[in-house]
């Protein structure tokens, strides 16, 4: 690869300088951004997008997977305000059973309520919102972030901040900030990245049941009219009675943090939905008259960096429901793996209406003295990271990443030497369920 020399333009202008400053907007990020605000923190939410929620917006995902010890959510507050703000948009018919539900099956999402909802609640709590502002890199002195370099249509601009919360799923700060991460599995690939898309039209009357399904989409695949990895079609109801949202493409063996190899996914991604479509309306019946509805704005991605932190949950940990005086969040969503190689996905349950805990110290770089992890991309191991990665834990890990941002900005500690135990009771105290 051929290179050229470039001198960024300095002194860059100062946009934004706070207690805490939230790099990304996704679930992490809002967890992450309310809590600290809450915390008595001034906070700036800064997002590349020109709006919240991240893979439940831009990335289409949905729906929320469950994460419960029997009937209860183990995520709250956040997770289960953004639920019933979203609730709040519904026809006044749907509102009331939404969001009485909050504590049963997983949870519809419409991308567009849960972008509104998220700004409803950031800016309720006092936090700065800036859009359209993409990570570029730090200034970094010793061991502290010094300022942070984003990219708007003003040019490349800077932020500071006492301390720093990495929300961008991918660990972007944490690695510009020169921390150790790990990436993939056992194969040394992530797992697959997914484009998910909804259609229209369908009659779901006619629809076959699941297995003659299955025998048709294995049908298409043996005569070479599709080329997805994926073993199934995975498919979910949505609001409107005659939409299907479809997570069943399946783009393997690319690199989420690799510019070129991000952008060859997406075209994959869109390659597998024209066949998918086509499949769909030649040979299922009710699909007959489908069209496209909508389609992701960004590829999904499941995994990508997961930053080395002073502790490291594995495979183990999960196995045996690992609790910790210092578990900040729950979990019991399945390790989840798609096959990073093609076909097949494993799944392994915890107990039922049993959990792990995640403990403090998988927030906390060990080579950044301002900055703690938001959402998925934590110390934790391929495994632990398959079940932890879904949206509502990884809202709950955000929450904990931005109280503890507040705690330590408002105490002029390092995130590593906070006490994670009373991170934890103070998490409790604002209606966290520990």
């Amino acid at each position: 690869m051929t290179t050229v020399s470039y001198t960024p333009p300095s002194p860059l202008p100062v946009i934004a300088e706070s207690d805490v400053i939230v790099v990304g907007g996704g679930p992490g990020g809002l967890g992450a951004a309310v809590m600290a605000a809450r915390a008595g923190a001034q906070v700036t939410l800064i997002e590349r997008y020109g709006l919240l929620g991240g893979m439940a917006s831009v990335g289409e995902v949905q729906p929320f997977m469950r994460n419960h010890a029997g009937a209860e959510p183990l995520d709250r507050p956040v997770y289960l305000e953004w639920i019933r703000a979203m609730g709040r948009y519904l026809p006044p018919k749907e509102r009331e059973a939404y969001i009485a539900g909050t504590g049963g099956s997983s949870r519809t999402i419409s991308k567009e309520l849960a972008a509104l909802a998220a700004e409803d609640l950031c800016l309720a709590a006092g936090v700065r919102i800036l859009y359209h502002h993409a990570f570029v890199d730090v200034v970094r002195s010793d061991r502290r972030i010094e300022a942070g370099i984003f990219h708007s249509k003003s040019g490349l601009v800077a932020a500071r901040a006492a301390v720093w919360v990495d929300a961008t799923g991918d660990g972007d700060v944490a690695a510009r900030a020169g921390c150790a991460f790990e990436k993939g599995g056992p194969s040394g690939y992530c797992q697959p990245m997914t484009l998910c898309f909804k259609l229209s039209g369908v009659d779901k009357q006619r629809t076959p049941p699941p297995a003659e399904r299955q025998r048709l989409f294995l049908a298409a695949k043996a005569e070479g009219r599709i080329h997805c990895p994926r073993e199934n079609v995975l498919q979910f109801e949505w609001f409107e009675p005659d939409v299907v949202h479809f997570n069943t493409t399946r783009v393997v063996q690319k690199d989420a943090t690799n510019g070129l190899e991000l952008s060859e996914a997406e075209i994959e991604g869109r390659r597998q939905l024209r066949e998918f479509l086509e499949w769909l309306r030649r040979d299922v019946p009710g699909y007959e008259q489908a069209r496209l509805f909508s389609m992701a704005h960004h590829i999904g991605v499941r995994e990508s960096r997961r930053i080395r932190g002073h502790a490291y949950l594995t495979r183990d940990d999960f196995l045996r429901c690992a609790k910790f005086p210092d578990g900040i969040a729950r979990v019991s969503y399945p390790i989840d793996i798609h096959n990073p190689l093609g076909g097949g996905t494993e799944i392994l349950h915890v107990p039922e209406g049993d959990f792990y805990e995640i403990p403090y110290g998988c927030l906390v770089p060990r080579a950044c003295d301002n900055l703690l992890m938001a959402g998925r991309p934590i110390s934790v191991d391929h495994a632990v990271h398959a079940s932890m990665r879904v949206m509502p834990p990884a809202c709950s890990v955000g929450q904990a990443a931005g109280l503890a941002a507040a705690t330590a900005a408002q105490s002029g500690r390092r995130p590593a030497d906070l006490d994670g135990t009373a991170i934890r009771a103070r998490l409790k105290s604002m209606g966290a369920w520990l």
